[in-house]
């Protein structure tokens, strides 16, 4: 996974897990709309965190690495979804109940009921993408799409049958856009409401919706 500039990706393993945390929570949990903007702002809950670093475990996350620091400047979180992943994504929101990671559940409950992704597609083995964040340092170098098309490339050699995200950020899904995902679902955030009829999440603009996106293998 190297290349010739300063930057080399690589698979994130289980010694990486402290130094993910903290770039996570340096770049992504502060700046993702949901967890970022929701109080409490930019805090993750311990579940949320390990919710995100247990993808680790199956070898299908990337990291970048600046080569001349060796300072861990971006990673994308990966890990396999089942056919039955609503269900499962309503049960764990129950369990959450009102707190903001149980409202994140939730909402990622919804998008996978609505969008019934494996039927649509046709395929059982699929492969998601939790989360993606880049130090701001490194940003503008076309490293959020070298992150993406990595683990694009490691699911295909794991045997999976498609590349499934769900984009939170404005910009997130503007990535997708250009590497020619498909769309197939859209969520907007004021229309996503409670039964008093008050949205769940308000981020600040551009983030306007999650649209969730797929990527056949």
């Amino acid at each position: 996974m190297s290349h010739d500039d300063d930057i080399e990706l690589r698979i994130v393993q289980e010694e990486d897990r402290e130094a993910i945390l903290e770039v996570l929570r340096k770049f992504f949990f502060k700046d993702e709309p949901l967890t970022g903007f929701t109080e409490p702002m930019g805090v993750a809950s311990v579940t949320e965190e390990e919710y995100v670093l247990n993808q680790i475990k199956y070898g299908t996350s990337v990291m970048a690495i600046h080569k001349p620091t060796n300072k861990v400047v971006g990673a994308c979180m990966a890990g396999p979804q089942g056919v039955d992943e609503a269900d499962h994504l309503f049960e764990e929101s129950a369990k959450e109940g009102d707190t903001k990671w149980g409202k994140i559940l939730k909402m990622l409950a919804c998008i996978e009921r609505d969008a019934k992704v494996s039927q649509r597609y046709g395929v059982e083995k699929i492969l998601y993408i939790i989360g993606t964040c880049v130090d701001s340092s490194m940003r503008g170098k076309n490293l959020g799409s070298r992150l993406y098309n990595a683990v694009r490339d490691l699911g295909k050699q794991k045997g999976y049958q498609l590349l499934r995200a769900d984009c939170t950020s404005f910009y997130s899904a503007q990535i997708k856009e250009r590497l020619g995902w498909d769309c197939i679902n859209t969520i907007v955030y004021k229309e996503f409401v409670d039964d008093n009829n008050k949205p769940y999440f308000s981020p600040p603009a551009p983030h306007d919706a999650c649209r969730s996106y797929a990527l056949r293998l």
